[in-house]
Parts: C-alpha cells; structure tokens; sequence
C-alpha cells in the first residue's frame, strides 16, 4: 500500500475510534445520572398533569375531573417527593408545604402559602366562582414552581451518597407524616400516596441492585393495598414490619456499594437506618455550632448549676425548685410560683424532657437556643432575680466548681462566666432524652412492651385521631421528621376554664404579644408529649388536669369546635368523632412514652 494511502486509512481509522470513544462516553452514565434523567423524564409527566389535566378541569370548572386530576397529580408527586424534598426543598414547601402563612421575623416578610394543600382546602369545599378562580390561580403557580424545578435540575450533579441520604430521609418522612395524613387532610390519601412514594424509592434501588432490590418495597405495597381505609390501617405494623426493613434493605444496598453517607441535613445520625433506633439523634446537630458540643463533663457541671441556689441572687431560688425530676421536670401546678412565693407566673411550666430536641423555646417560641432560654429564666425578676455576671462571681469562689469548670471546658484558670454557665445548663438539659420508653423498647424490637389496647392507641394517634400530625413521631413534638429543623406553634384555641357549655377563650395572646402578626395571636408552641402522665396540669394555662379532659377538648375540634370564636385557629374545627374507647386507647398509648429507670 503507496505511503499516502496507508497514512489516510490509518488516519481514518483513528477517526472512527475517536468518534466511537466519545459516542461511548456520552451513552454510559453513572447510576446518578441514569437516576437524574428518570428524574427530568418524570417531571415532564408531572408537568404534562398540571398542564393538561389539572389545569383544564380547573378552567372547565370540571369538578369531577379536578378531583381526578388532583389526586392524580400528588400521587406523581409522592412518587418524586425523596427527590424534590431533597434537592428543591424550599421548592418543595411552595408545591407541598403547609396551608399556613410563612413569617420571616427579621425581614417582617409574610410569605403566603401555595401548592397541593393550599388546592386541597379550596377544591374540598363547595365550589364557587371566587374559589374556582382562587383554584387556577394556584395551579398557575404550580406551573412555574415546576418550570423552576426543571431549569436548576439541569445544574445539579448528583452524588450516589446523596441519593441514599434522600431516599433514606423519604422512608422516615412516611414514618412520621405521610401516613397520618399531614399533608391530605381532606382527600385522606395517604395510603395510596405511601405506594406512589415507595414506587419513587424502588426506582432508585433498582438501578443499583436490579429487580433483587424489589421484594421488601413490594411486599410494602401489597399490604397497602390491601389495607387502604384511613382510619382502620394499621401503622404500627406497617412501620416495624415494612419501613424499617426497607430501610434496612436501603443501608444494606449502600454498604455493599461501598456508597459513604452524605452529610446529611437531618438533626439524625447520618448512618441511622431508624428515627427509633437508640441513639437515633445527634443531639448536637440541635446545636449548630462545634464550639457548643455537649460533653460528660458539662452535663455534670450543668446539673450542679440546675440543682444550686448559687444562679439566684437571693439564694433560695434554683431550677429543680419549678422542674422536679419525677414529675419529668415540671412542678405539678396550674402556673407556677414566683420567686416571691405570692406572685403567680403567666403560663404552665413546661417539662424540660426532650426539651432539647426542639428549635424554639417557651411556650412563645421566644428563645431561639436553650442558652438563650437559662439566660432568660435567670434574669427574669419572677423567676430567679439574678444575674449571671454576678452568679459568676459567686461560683468563682468556689474550688469544687473551679475544678468542675476546669473538666469542663478544658480552661486551666477554671473561671466561669455567663456564657459558660448558660451553656453548662443548656448541655444538662440536652442530656434529658433517654428514649427508654416502653414505646422505644416496642420499636426496637422487644414485642412483648405494649398490649393490644395500646397498640390500637397509637394507630389511632398517628390516624384517625389525627394527633401525630402535629405531634410528630419519633419525638411527639412539633418538630418534624425528617429534617428536625423547625419547631412548631399552633392556634388550638384553648379555653379560660373547663366550662364547655359557655367556653371563654383564655386571653393569653401567645406569640401575638412579641410579635403582632394576626396569625400569631393564641399561638403556642406544640410540646413533645413524652412522659406527659407526668406533666399533668396540661395547656399553656395549666387548665385541664386529666388526660380525658384533653381528649374530649380536642374530640370536640378546639375552641372553634366548641363555638370559640378563634378565626386563625390551625387545629381543625372537625369532630374528631371518637369513641370512649378509642379516647381511652390513646391515653393507654400515651403511658407507654413514659421513660423508665
């Protein structure tokens, strides 16, 4: 072959490789990216609902077909929710997030709420003209939100570890909201919503494990398919015997990938397969700040601070005297006393239990962190009169707390001085979350711990009854799964008295009287219902003293329900409609939280 011929077929052939080469590199993606491409496939579909279904059945006033096409759109959702909530979280809040205003404090910006529950309240009540085009409008927004999905998709660049992470977070965001019916009140769809989401989830384990992936997560959907009715569906069950295997069955995929853990978002242990698991939480993710970590050392200091007069100036006030430990750290009165012992403090004080799980504290939510709340409590000329600066003084003079100081922040001159000291209760009080319950040892395996009346309770709780969508499992307060980055007020309008035939609305104005927003007036924050037969009397105003009170107060649908005037109440008016037996099933549930030795 002449040189120039062998030199163009060679030349030739490098060509063909080379284009080859990179028609191979451009058709084979990672299984991130093969999962990011179902992903945009995906949301096109969910787009074409909206845009086609939804949005014409809205326009043509078509009530049948809104229904249709809206229960068809959030089932498509829940399928992409591990990914949205993920990835697009504040995206997510506009397509899904609650029907309740948003307030930025610092910015005093009001943000109004939009998305699936805000269309849910409008196309469940009686159409009109007004609501009708209240509806469109909504779906319009909606459209963009996901245009907006679409357009910042294209910049991501997904990682296998934060893929896991997502669909590890789904399972327990099911856990705690999508079976109880947070976010469908009124449809009540959230069995058939739990099989769009598991779908979701399977999806991505099958492009890393194949079909094999499959039988925990089709065994999940069998049973809800056959167990479907809201009320009667068994959680307890389908939580233990189908969830935590899936998650199980997730974590093991992950290791076998050898796929790390993301950094995750979650206030949880970024390795944790279950929001029940012992040691579940990093308390320290409560903290957000490495520099404020709890030790062994600074419990210690913390609950010598908590039990010592030395904090009052007077010297005969300390914590433990309004936070007993075997009432879990309340004091068992309508309103607590005064330093003076003849003044009576504004609210119920709250038990300390868990208190550290949370993001807000006081009934107010007045406290962003729980030194903020020691410095407050301190200083406060009713509660403990004092002043840290000189209560640092005092301690100072102390060689037991110089050494206790020394352990505890590493400082060789073991000086306190107030933000140690706030600090020091803050670690003590963050220690108070055992998670020994009876309820705890039940969902970690041990099944002998509750009796089927109790059983029945909780199912009700997290159901029917509809307490666990505002008492979030696992920590029943009002900070969310599975996140754990907020904490929650609402509007229940509770009464002045125990008067049901003519109910007062109590005149405390809650988060209204620091904030003069309407949505704030009466609100308080949710509290964690752990070890709550202990913490009796209940309400901000201490007004109910039995359970049983508190049942038939919410059975009857709040201060509304009861024919409180209460326009911004966030509780549902509704009925609850519950039995004296089921009330009793969930007060024999609610024992069961109660921390054991």
């Amino acid at each position: 072959m002449p040189a120039l011929k062998k030199f163009v077929f060679f030349a030739s052939l490098i060509s063909l490789t080379t284009v080859l080469s990179i028609f191979c590199k451009t058709e084979t993606k990672t299984t991130a990216e093969q999962i990011k491409t179902d992903f945009d496939e995906q949301l096109t579909e969910f787009q074409s609902i909206i845009d086609q279904k939804l949005f014409k059945a809205a326009q043509n006033r078509d009530e049948k077909a809104i229904k249709q096409a809206f229960l068809l759109a959030r089932a498509k959702y829940k399928q992409l929710e591990y990914y949205i909530e993920y990835f697009f979280p504040s995206t997510a809040v506009m397509l899904n997030g609650a029907p309740i205003d948003e307030i930025e404090l610092g910015e005093n910006l009001i943000e109004n709420p939009t998305g699936f529950q805000v269309m849910e309240e409008i196309i469940y009540e009686s159409p009109t003209k007004e609501n009708r085009l209240e509806l469109l409008n909504e779906v319009k927004k909606m459209q963009l939100n996901l245009q907006r999905v679409s357009r910042f998709n294209a910049q991501y660049q997904l990682t296998d570890a934060q893929l896991f992470d997502a669909i590890r977070l789904e399972i327990f965001r099911i856990t705690s909201l999508g079976i109880t019916g947070f976010d469908t009140p009124n449809a009540l769809q959230s069995i058939p919503e739990t099989t769009s989401a598991l779908k979701g989830i399977e999806g991505v384990l099958e492009k890393y494990e194949g079909k094999a992936a499959d039988q925990t997560i089709t065994s999940a959907i069998a049973y809800l398919d056959k167990n479907s009715d809201f009320n009667t569906f068994d959680r307890l069950t389908f939580i233990t015997q189908y969830l935590d295997p899936i998650s199980k069955k997730i974590n093991a995929i992950r290791l076998k990938k050898n796929i790390a853990t993301a950094a995750s978002g979650s206030a949880l242990r970024d390795e944790a397969v279950s929001m029940f698991e012992p040691n579940a939480f990093n308390v320290n993710k409560f903290v957000g700040n490495s520099t404020l970590f709890i030790s062994d050392a600074k419990i210690a200091l913390g609950k010598t601070l908590f039990n010592d007069p030395v904090l009052s100036n007077s010297g005969n006030r300390n914590c433990a005297g309004c936070h007993h430990q075997a009432k879990a750290f309340t004091d068992g009165l309508t309103k607590a006393v005064g330093i003076s012992k003849r003044e009576t403090l504004l609210r119920n004080t709250p038990t300390l239990s868990y208190a550290g799980l949370q993001r807000g504290f006081f009934y107010d939510l007045k406290a962003g962190t729980l030194e903020d709340q020691a410095l407050d409590v301190v200083h406060h000329k009713q509660e403990m009169n004092g002043s840290l600066s000189r209560a640092a003084e005092r301690i100072n003079a102390s060689k037991n707390y110089q050494t206790l100081f020394q352990t505890a922040y590493q400082d060789k001159a073991g000086k306190a001085d107030p933000w140690k000291i706030q600090h020091a209760l803050a670690s003590y009080i963050r220690s108070l979350s055992p998670f020994s319950s009876r309820f705890d040892r039940y969902m970690q395996g041990d099944q002998k711990q509750l009796s089927t009346e109790e059983k029945k309770g909780f199912n009700l709780f997290m159901g029917k009854a509809k307490c666990g969508s505002c008492h979030f499992a696992p920590l029943f307060n009002g900070t969310p799964a599975p996140l754990f980055n907020k904490s929650e007020a609402e509007v229940l309008g509770v009464p002045a008295t125990t008067d049901t035939i003519k109910p007062q609305l109590d005149r405390d104005l809650g988060r209204y009287a620091l904030y003069n927003y309407p949505q704030y007036k009466h609100a308080f924050k949710t509290s964690t219902l752990r070890n709550i037969t202990k913490t009796a009397p209940y309400m901000h105003n201490g007004v109910y003293k039995t359970l049983e009170e508190v049942m038939d107060f919410y059975n009857r649908g709040g201060g509304a329900g009861m024919g409180i005037e209460v326009d911004n109440q966030t509780l549902s008016a509704d009925k609850l409609n519950l039995s004296k037996t089921e009330i009793k099933q969930i007060i024999a549930f609610l024992d069961t939280l109660e921390d054991l030795p």
